[in-house]
């Protein structure tokens, strides 16, 4: 008996190449997702370890605030024109980014001061900001 189909005992290059085709167009958007994420984390981390430099700084104004040798709005003025606490609490961190800078300012409310920490990033258009009221000499 003449048999119209011939026996295969494996692929032919147009079925592997067309199988190969299909794959490739399957797979290149899910490629897309992992980067995507990948870049998502590494703004998560950028952020939480801005979060993390706003709550230092607040909590090195709240250790100010409790000494009373120490005014709060003296510590503000040589944290904004010294620079040196902003450094050490900046370099106390692996950096994920290089260009953080950390901005406070202080408003009178009678007793109590408003403390207000921002951590810039980006050149200023990223930022993360606490704000606190602290009671000034202990």
């Amino acid at each position: 008996m003449l048999s119209f189909f011939k026996k295969s005992d494996g692929f032919s290059l147009v079925e592997t190449m067309s199988s190969i085709v299909i794959l490739t167009i399957a797979i290149f958007p899910a490629l897309g997702y992992f980067t995507n994420s990948i870049n998502l984390v590494h703004q998560t981390e950028i952020r939480s370890q801005a979060m993390d430099m706003a709550a230092d700084t607040m909590e090195y104004f709240k250790m100010a605030s409790q000494n009373e040798a120490l005014d709060i709005n003296t510590a503000a003025d040589d944290f904004a024109n010294n620079g040196t606490s902003e450094t050490n609490i900046i370099n106390t961190y692996d950096q994920f980014i290089d260009d953080y800078n950390i901005e406070v300012s202080l408003t009178d409310n009678g007793a109590l001061e408003k403390i207000k920490v921002r951590v810039l990033w980006n050149d200023g258009s990223k930022n993360v900001e606490l704000t606190s009221l602290l009671r000034d000499g202990g």
